[in-house]
């Protein structure tokens, strides 16, 4: 690499951890080089040793991204954002406009006008903002995306995924915005599809798009919400939006299964129906007949930040996760709030497993029968479910437009 691309993270706790992490592997490996790091007040305590470590290897160290950008802007190519939901718009925003590009964390902000303003500020800057979604580094989704855009499976008719992950009620507290609608004036709208599963939304939109480098338009949804855990949000989704494109696309989940299930997806095309593994590889069935294996390819934790780092020094000129792909799934995330209220799960289904997970009766099932038949929940006649409104998405572009959540 001609230019050390000089890296910045913002945060000691949570994700952060991760980051920095890849910041000091690459830094070893003279790909970056870490020069400063946002530890907060309230993590001097608990991350005394990690900051030590990072000062000795003259790493400097801020209490605030403020104080960051006005003593280091000049010598930061990009500063990476594994923040709360609700930090990423200002956070990205304040960095843009100190001159320097950006690598956030999924999924791109609370709501769908956190980013648009994000990419305004983007492109008023010159920068470049890179989301964190490390499947979209994978060579077996570059590959999937490239047979697409060529027609190889003719036209994409529906793609569709399931998330069978359940979570332990320690999950909903180890941050402040955990299961939360919005902090303070800041919305987050955390769910399963706008948080541990945004990857499989955000996916599910770049393959149904037969354009290179985009996502789909979204054009319509309906969805159903549905709540377990003692929260203020959603932990169980059932939703099907329609695109611009004619692609129809379907996603259940729920965080209160009673087994780790791992993601499929299905691309049901006019040629073929591919189904792909969230970790990696697939099946491609010929509808003459014929099989043909989608090879996994082995991904590396750091190729998120290694490849946003070059971008920032023009070692490269386009990310596979730009700003703008991530739109689509701040589209759905909102349109899924307008569509649906938070509805109870029964407490006769309620159970707390051995691992203290919140897990309802019956719901791995009925995950799994949604996805089947890409219905929704209230649409297989569970007596629980209750439908959703159809919601137009068409020039969406605030939250909350339709329905305020209680």
């Amino acid at each position: 690499m001609t230019n050390i691309p000089r890296v910045a993270v913002v945060g000691m706790g949570g994700f952060a951890q991760d980051h920095r992490s890849w910041a000091h592997e690459l830094n070893q490996k003279g790909l970056i080089k870490h020069v400063a790091q946002v530890a907060p007040t309230f993590d001097h305590a608990d991350y005394a040793t990690e900051i030590e470590a990072l000062k000795r290897r003259d790493v400097i160290v801020h209490d605030t991204l403020r104080d960051m950008l006005a003593a280091q802007r000049e010598q930061i190519d990009l500063v990476t954002i594994p923040t709360g939901i609700h930090l990423h718009r200002p956070m990205t925003i304040a960095c843009l406009e100190a001159g320097c590009h950006v690598l956030v964390e999924k999924p791109a902000s609370g709501s769908i006008q956190d980013t648009n303003a994000m990419i305004e500020a983007m492109e008023k800057s010159d920068m470049h903002v890179t989301v964190g979604y490390q499947h979209m580094y994978r060579k077996d989704v570059t590959q999937l995306k490239e047979w697409i855009c060529a027609g190889r499976f003719g036209a994409i008719r529906r793609l569709k995924a399931f998330g069978s992950w359940p979570r332990t009620v320690e999950y909903y507290s180890r941050t402040n915005w955990a299961g939360k609608f919005a902090i303070n004036d800041q919305w987050v709208l955390d769910s399963p599809h706008q948080n541990a599963m945004a990857h499989a939304i955000n996916l599910l939109c770049y393959l149904s798009c037969d354009r290179p480098h985009e996502s789909i338009t979204p054009k319509s949804i309906q969805a159903e919400l549905y709540r377990a855990n003692d929260l203020c949000t959603a932990d169980t989704v059932s939703l099907r939006m329609q695109s611009e494109e004619g692609v129809e696309l379907f996603f259940a989940a729920s965080h209160c299964t009673d087994e780790q299930l791992e993601t499929v997806f299905v691309i049901e095309a006019e040629k073929a129906t591919v189904l792909y593994n969230y970790s990696g590889g697939g099946t491609i069935e010929w509808h003459n007949g014929g099989k043909e294996a989608v090879p996994v390819s082995v991904s590396m934790a750091t190729d998120v930040l290694k490849e946003a780092a070059a971008l920032s020094v023009g070692e490269l000129h386009i990310t596979p996760a730009p700003l703008a792909i991530a739109k689509a799934q701040s589209l759905c995330t909102c349109g899924t709030f307008e569509s649906s209220r938070i509805h109870e799960l029964p407490h006769n289904m309620i159970t707390i497993d051995c691992q203290n997970s919140v897990v309802i009766f019956g719901m791995k099932e009925a995950v799994l029968e949604a996805f089947k038949e890409a219905a929704l929940f209230s649409e297989l006649s569970l007596p629980w479910a209750k439908p959703g409104n159809e919601i137009n998405l068409q020039g969406y572009d605030y939250y909350p437009s339709y329905l305020f959540p209680k």
